[in-house]
C-alpha cells in the first residue's frame, strides 16, 4: 500500500470512528456565534430606536400628528433590515462551507470515485445529488432542500442585486414565494426587501433543521461503514 493509500485509509477511519464528529462540533460553535450576532444586532437596534424615542417625547405634545411624521422608523426599516441582511449573508456563507465540508467527509468515508464539486448545478444542487446518490441520503427532505434554496436566492440577491427585487431580477418569484410562505420579510416600496427579526430566528432555525437531519445521516451512514473497517474494504 502507497503512502498516499496508506493516509486516505487512516483518514476514513478515523472519520468513521468519530462519526465526522470534528466538523459536527465546529459547526454548533459557528451557530451559536451566529445566534449571538443576530441577537446583538437585535439588541442594537431595539435600544437605539428606543433611545430615539425617547429624545422626541418632549416634541410629542405639540403636535397631534407627531409620531407619524416623527417616529424613528428607520432603525427598523433602514439600518435594522441592512443589518439583518448582513446576518442572513453571514449565515448562508456559514451553511455553504459546512455543506461542503460535510460533503467532503461523506465522501471520504463511502469512497466515491468523484466528489460533490464534479457534478453540475449550484453548490446547493451538487451536494443534495452528492449526497443523494454516492451515500444514499434519505433526508432532508425535498422541502427543507427548497428552504435553503430559498435562502440561497435571497442571499445571493442581497450580495448581487442589493436587494432589490426588479421586474427582470431571475429569482423575482421565487422570492415573492418566500415573502409569502415565510416570517418577517416583505418588499413594501420600491421592490426593496425588507427584513424583520423574526425572519432571522426563521433562517437560523432552518439552517438547524437542516444540518441537524444532515448529520444524523452521516452518523448512520458511519455506524453501517464502521463494520468495513479492518475487513480489507479500504
Amino acid at each position: 500500500m502507497s503512502e498516499k493509500a496508506a493516509f486516505a485509509k487512516h483518514v476514513r477511519e478515523m472519520l468513521i470512528r468519530e462519526e465526522c464528529a470534528t466538523a459536527r462540533s465546529i459547526l454548533t460553535g459557528n451557530l451559536e456565534e451566529l445566534t449571538l450576532f443576530s441577537d446583538s444586532l437585535e439588541d442594537f437596534i431595539a435600544k437605539e430606536e428606543k433611545r430615539a424615542v425617547k429624545a422626541l417625547l418632549p416634541h410629542a405634545e405639540e403636535d397631534g400628528d407627531f409620531w407619524a411624521n416623527h417616529y424613528p422608523y428607520h432603525w427598523q426599516d433602514i439600518i435594522g433590515a441592512q443589518l439583518r441582511q448582513s446576518f442572513v449573508v453571514s449565515l448562508m456563507s456559514a451553511t455553504e462551507f459546512h455543506l461542503d465540508w460535510l460533503c467532503r467527509d461523506t465522501a471520504q468515508v463511502v469512497q466515491a470515485a468523484i466528489t460533490h464539486e464534479e457534478l453540475k448545478g449550484t453548490a446547493l444542487e451538487r451536494a443534495r445529488r452528492f449526497l443523494n446518490a454516492f451515500a444514499q441520503f434519505t433526508a432532508p427532505p425535498d422541502a427543507l432542500w427548497e428552504e435553503i434554496g430559498d435562502l440561497q436566492a435571497l442571499r445571493n440577491n442581497i450580495v448581487h442585486n442589493a436587494a432589490l427585487v426588479d421586474a427582470e431580477h431571475s429569482n423575482k418569484r421565487r422570492l415573492a414565494g418566500v415573502m409569502k410562505r415565510r416570517p418577517g420579510i416583505s418588499n413594501p416600496s420600491t421592490g426593496l426587501l425588507k427584513l424583520e427579526r423574526a425572519f432571522s430566528e426563521y433562517a437560523l432555525a432552518t439552517v438547524q433543521r437542516f444540518f441537524d437531519e444532515l448529520y444524523a445521516q452521516q452518523k448512520a451512514l458511519c455506524k453501517r461503514a464502521a463494520s468495513t473497517i479492518g475487513q480489507g474494504h479500504g
